[in-house]
């Protein structure tokens, strides 16, 4: 099956000139597919695949075909079931790959899927920080819906237990994969969102995976920060700008894909905003 086709699943309307904006010339909202009402897969670009999951907040994850049938998912759906069901659709739309997977920190929407990937042989990498945290800390996600109407979601939530990544190394340490000429980096840039939230680069491409460090456009505020370090945010961003000066599309953990200008719009909003209303 080649890797342009987008198959039998119901495909979204036009919802995203954000992207058409973008020098990073990606495809069109035509590439977008719905997996279920709360999971949409949409092609940013040829082999860059961007998974939401509105369960019910809506989150980022990030499927990268890498070369000879080598893949990469970072950070999974809420759940074990969604999860399932976005494996099961690149299986038939994308081939046999060979998949590994990496949590960027510890809480619910990174790490929900792990159960389903793991049980399918599918290697889950994760911080020594990040499992620590997973054993220590409750699921927050679940004392986060309150609201009645939300009753679902918090029935489903429960009965998908949270599992550890398979595979740790030390969060100082980080993570380099090579795929031939193309590499792949995992690294800590500092606490912000949480102790644990390390970031993902795809070198060859220049995409930078931020995860919930970064914040998209549209954010004003930083979110859930039950876990965070307000004070050590801003250096951790500068951090990530030192190290990924070309990266040439960011992933935030919620929200619209950008450039650079969403680093540097969450360090503004960490550096200014943030500190006057907390």
């Amino acid at each position: 099956m080649p890797r342009e086709f987008f198959g039998r699943k119901k495909r979204l309307p036009v919802l995203f000139g954000f992207w058409l904006g973008l020098a990073a010339g990606v495809a069109s909202a035509e590439d977008a597919v719905c997996l279920s009402e709360d999971l949409t897969v949409r092609r940013l670009e040829p082999d860059v695949y961007l998974v939401v999951h509105a369960f019910p907040w809506p989150a980022n994850a990030l499927f990268v075909l890498m070369p000879d049938s080598d893949a990469v998912l970072v950070d999974t759906p809420y759940t074990d079931e969604a999860t399932e069901r976005l494996i099961a659709w690149i299986r038939e739309e994308l081939g046999e790959l060979r998949i590994r997977a990496i949590n960027t920190h510890f809480h619910r929407d990174n790490l929900g899927g792990n159960g389903a990937l793991i049980r399918r042989g599918i290697p889950v990498y994760g911080s020594d920080r990040t499992a620590r945290l997973l054993e220590e800390r409750s699921d927050v996600t679940l004392h986060l819906l309150t609201d009645p109407g939300q009753a679902r979601y918090l029935e489903a939530l429960r009965n998908s237990p949270l599992t550890p990544p398979d595979r740790l190394f030390g969060i100082r340490e980080g993570l380099l994969w090579r795929f031939g000429d193309d590499s792949v980096s995992v690294f800590y840039p500092g606490p912000g969102h949480s102790e644990d939230n390390v970031v993902v680069y795809f070198s060859g491409k220049r995409i930078l995976f931020g995860g919930c460090l970064v914040k998209s456009l549209a954010s004003r505020n930083p979110g859930f920060t039950g876990d965070a370090d307000m004070e050590a945010w801003p250096g951790s961003l500068r951090n990530l700008l030192d190290r990924c000066p070309r990266a040439r599309v960011v992933i935030p953990g919620h929200g619209e894909p950008g450039d650079l200008s969403l680093v540097r719009h969450t360090l503004g909003l960490a550096e200014i905003v943030w500190p006057a209303v907390h």
